[in-house]
């Protein structure tokens, strides 16, 4: 059974050396590989506010998966995955340390503080879960900063000697 979904698309204009991104529908195989997508970027359409919501969901959803990049092979075009759509820098090592700790504060905000995770056994199980996994994770990324703070501290000192 062959299935679509929404996907971030990267074309190069060559004519201007400018790069853009837009949502297109990509249109799979029963494998897996990419058949088809829609030559134009779609918007978000629904025929009640409901579904407009739902579909702005799925297309949030394309983000969580890798920039398609059109290319041409063989004269016809293609989308590949595009590795370079998000180059690492130093800055991005304490911002995901950071935004673990709002999101921990956040998940407290709009969930661990209603009344029902008091109430519900189950539910509070649950965030208790959520809020542990977040914990966690900011705790990964403290461990990712410090280590290439340590070794960007030790490249400058190796370089001073």
């Amino acid at each position: 059974m062959s299935y679509w979904n929404y996907r971030v698309i990267r074309k190069h204009h060559k004519e201007s050396d400018t790069n853009t991104y837009q949502i297109h529908e990509v249109y799979y195989k029963e494998d897996g590989a990419i058949e088809g997508w829609t030559e134009s970027a779609v918007e978000p359409l629904g025929e009640t506010p409901d579904e407009l919501r739902e579909d702005i969901r799925f297309f949030m959803k394309a983000f969580q998966k890798p920039v398609l990049e059109e290319q041409v092979k063989d004269k016809k075009p293609i989308l590949v995955a595009d590795d370079n759509s998000q180059q690492i820098n130093e800055g991005h090592y304490f911002e995901l340390m950071d935004r673990a700790s709002v999101a921990v504060d956040y998940i407290y905000q709009f969930l661990g503080c209603h009344p029902l995770m008091r109430r519900e056994s189950r539910l509070h199980g649950l965030y208790q879960q959520a809020e542990k996994a977040l914990a966690e994770l900011y705790q990964e990324a403290g461990r990712l900063e410090y280590e290439h703070t340590e070794k960007s501290s030790l490249s400058v000192k190796g370089s001073d000697s």
